[in-house]
C-alpha cells in the first residue's frame, strides 16, 4: 500500500517529469509556435493588402473624379470663352457697320456738296483753278472712303484709332468744302 511516504517522492518524481518536455516536444511546439506566428503575419500581410488595394481604388475613384470634374470645368470654360469670343466679333462688328454707315452718309452728302459747289466754282474762278479745288476735295473724299476700307481690318484694339483717322477725314473734308463755299 501506498504510504504517504511513498506516495510523496513519487508525485514529485512524476510532477518533475510530467512539467519537463522532451527535446522532440519542445522542437514540434516551437515549430507550431513558428507557423501559427507565420500564418498570422500572413494574415495581417493578406488583411493589409485588402486595406491598401480598397484605398487604392479609393484614391483612383477620387482621381478619376476629381479628373472628369476638372475636364467638365474646362468644357465648361472653352465654351463660355467661345461665346464671348463671339458675342465680342458681333459687337465689333456691329460698331465697324456703325461707323461705317454713318460715315458713309455723311461723305455722301458733303459729295453732293462737291457737285453743286463744282458748278458755282466754275462759274466764279477760272476752270483751272475750278478743277484744281474740286480736285483736292475728291481726293480728300477717296481718303476718307480708303479709310472706311480700313475699317474691315480693325480689330477691338485698334478700332478707336480707325475711328478717329476716318472722323478725321470726314472733318477735313468738311472744312475744305467749307472753305470753298466761302470762296464762292
Amino acid at each position: 500500500m501506498l504510504t504517504v511516504r511513498t506516495f510523496l517522492p513519487l508525485a514529485v518524481v512524476m510532477s518533475v517529469f510530467a512539467g519537463c518536455e522532451s527535446p522532440t516536444e519542445a522542437q514540434a511546439k516551437a515549430e507550431r509556435a513558428q507557423r501559427e506566428a507565420e500564418q498570422k503575419a500572413a494574415e495581417v500581410a493578406s488583411e493589409l493588402d485588402k486595406k491598401v488595394a480598397e484605398i487604392d481604388q479609393r484614391a483612383e475613384r477620387e482621381t478619376d473624379k476629381a479628373l472628369r470634374e476638372a475636364a467638365e470645368e474646362l468644357n465648361e470654360a472653352a465654351i463660355d470663352a467661345r461665346e464671348k469670343s463671339a458675342e465680342a466679333q458681333s459687337e465689333l462688328a456691329k460698331a465697324r457697320d456703325d461707323v461705317r454707315e454713318s460715315t458713309t452718309r455723311r461723305v455722301e452728302n458733303l459729295e453732293k456738296d462737291v457737285v453743286e459747289l463744282r458748278a458755282k466754282l466754275e462759274k466764279k474762278m477760272p476752270k483751272v483753278e475750278a478743277d484744281k479745288l474740286v480736285k483736292e476735295l475728291e481726293q480728300k473724299s477717296e481718303a476718307v472712303r480708303r479709310s472706311l476700307r480700313d475699317l474691315d481690318a480693325a480689330t477691338s484694339t485698334n478700332l478707336n484709332d480707325v475711328r478717329r483717322v476716318v472722323t478725321q477725314q470726314v472733318e477735313e473734308l468738311d472744312r475744305a468744302i467749307q472753305e470753298a463755299r466761302r470762296r464762292v
